[in-house]
């Protein structure tokens, strides 16, 4: 269909004597010939599977199709970011597509100038759905331990983005009952709205947030308005094993406002392109209270009964917008919308007894990230975080984290991935640990097999990502790994552990929200009587 959309498009544009004569293909590089406006807009949003396409044309296919509620096409519209007689800009297009990509209901999106008629230049935006009821059953098992879930979600309600989720999880940890809906446009606007109710074997979740989020590089406001409180039980591992346990009762709340004077050039380099750079301001307002209290009756058992943090804040968000389009790194044939550019946020808050905190105490957040992509078959990405209290002592339940990844890509289903992982806390609160095993990374350990307030983690993976696509449903592919690690106290010498696996990697490439299916087969290389010689670990990720 979209080819046909195409060729009709430029059909049109060659027709002599009439109103098209003024028309010709676009051509890159044709923005920089003269000062155009947007022309004609069109929307065209494809179904789950393509009946044009014989393996999508099957009777599962078309039954899908005829179930399926499509996205609607004011839906898509409303986050387009740029409309009809206004100014030309390459980038809007190359955004609204990302930002479109990001939404769970939609497989793909594309946003393409087609032609130049008198001035106005004609836009294609072609999307995808995806299958977005979704029943669900996951399992999981990790460190010898398992968990499972039923799941019942609709992530597009009536074809207007809204989504509602049911799910049912059962953990070695605890038990819950999840309640959550999400509207991105509430009454049409750019307001979203979440709220989650959540009850568990140990305690409760309650959420709402209202928000007008900064929806694009160039826009200028927004603000939030969050509040909750959650109630749970928090295990205390010491080599795998449960030797206390905490109730912790934490509330929140928080107002801001954000400001920004959108996209500003820094300067233009000497092939034509602007670099730019995006700063954002936000104030606001955060209120934090955590009870602990003792769940069992161990000795030496005495935490902190009640912290309180309430103060004014000041944020500053640095953006360098740089973007690359790849596949196959961490999904499957799916495009990837990875950022390379610098991007800095930091946030200092000031908590006082007089407005209310139980201590005085300077509140930091900084967060740092930037990629790197010499060529064509490489790439780096590191991610760094700092968070914490400042009092007159040190930084309290100070955590610093780095995590630096970097790919070498052979060809395009042959990759190679090497990454560090590294947290560091200081003073950390009683209900926190920092932990190694299992899923947490060590995977042919038990889950929290080691503890401390370190951690180091070091893993290299070959990927292989197979052509198999059955029923045009689920895509493949298979990873050889090793990983190194530990966990350990502060004046400790890290005790390193060892292992080495393999394993499938399974998504689905037609379904809302789909996880990455990880079925591994972990082999520890320093194996005591205390675990077994294999791990069997089977987890859903967000990534490959």
């Amino acid at each position: 269909m979209f080819r046909i959309t195409r060729l009709a498009i430029t059909a049109f544009a060659l027709l002599p004597g009439i109103a098209y004569a003024a028309c010709e293909p676009w051509t890159e590089g044709a923005e920089q010939s003269a000062d155009l406006t947007v022309g004609s807009v069109q929307i065209v949003n494809r179904d789950v599977f393509n009946p044009d396409i014989a393996a999508e044309n099957l009777g599962i296919h078309q039954l899908a199709n005829r179930l399926h509620i499509k996205s609607r096409k004011s839906l898509i519209e409303a986050q387009l970011l740029f409309s009809q007689g206004q100014p030309f800009d390459r980038e809007a297009l190359a955004e609204t597509a990302r930002n479109l990509r990001k939404n769970r209901y939609l497989r793909s999106a594309t946003v393409t100038p087609m032609q130049i008629c008198d001035g106005q230049v004609d836009i294609l935006v072609e999307t995808g759905d995806n299958w977005s009821l979704i029943p669900g059953f996951n399992f999981a098992r990790a460190g010898g331990e398992n968990e499972f879930s039923f799941r019942l979600a609709e992530l597009n309600l009536f074809g207007l983005g809204k989504s509602l989720e049911l799910e049912l999880d059962y953990t070695p940890e605890r038990d819950q009952q999840i309640l959550l809906y999400h509207d991105p446009m509430l009454f049409g606007t750019k307001t979203k709205f979440t709220t989650q109710l959540q009850n568990n074997t140990d305690g409760e979740v309650q959420v709402v947030e209202f928000s007008r989020p900064f929806f694009s590089l160039d826009t200028r406001k927004s603000w939030r308005v969050r509040a909750g409180n959650t109630e749970y039980v928090q295990n205390i591992y010491d080599d795998g094993l449960v030797v206390d346990q905490l109730n912790v009762d934490s509330e929140f709340a928080s107002l801001e406002y954000g400001i920004s004077r959108g996209k500003q050039t820094v300067h233009t380099t000497a092939d034509g392109k602007q670099i730019q750079r995006v700063l954002r301001w936000r104030a606001g307002w955060q209120y934090e209270r955590t009870r602990l209290s003792p769940a069992t009756t161990a000795v030496d058992n005495s935490p902190t009964p009640e912290r309180l943090f309430s103060y004014p804040f000041l944020q500053v968000t640095f953006l360098q917008p740089e973007f690359i389009e790849l596949k196959n790194l961490q999904l499957m044939e799916s495009v990837e919308d990875i950022s390379v550019g610098h991007k800095l946020r930091t946030r200092i808050g000031w908590a006082t007894k007089s407005f209310g905190s139980t201590k005085d105490a300077t509140v930091l957040e900084a967060e740092y990230s930037k990629g790197w992509h010499p060529s064509d078959n490489v790439l780096g990405l590191l991610k760094t975080s700092v968070t914490g209290y400042a009092d007159k002592e040190s930084l309290e339940n100070g955590i610093a984290k780095a995590t630096l990844q970097g790919f070498y890509f052979f060809s395009r289903k042959n990759r190679f991935v090497a990454s560090a992982n590294l947290i560091s806390g200081n003073r950390l609160f009683e209900h926190n640990q920092i932990v190694l095993g299992g899923e947490t990374g060590l995977r042919g350990y038990p889950l929290r097999f080691q503890t401390g307030s370190r951690r180091a983690r070091f893993t290299v993976e070959q990927r292989y990502f197979l052509d198999w696509y059955p029923l045009r449903l689920a895509r493949v592919g298979t990873a050889v790994f090793a990983d190194v690690g530990s966990a350990w106290e502060k004046g400790e010498d890290p005790d390193w552990l060892k292992d080495v696996g393999f394993g499938l990697r399974i998504v689905g490439t037609r379904q809302a929200d789909a996880k990455v299916m990880h079925i591994d087969f972990a082999f520890p290389l320093d194996a005591t009587d205390r675990i077994d010689s294999f791990q069997f670990v089977v987890s859903a990720k967000a990534q490959f």
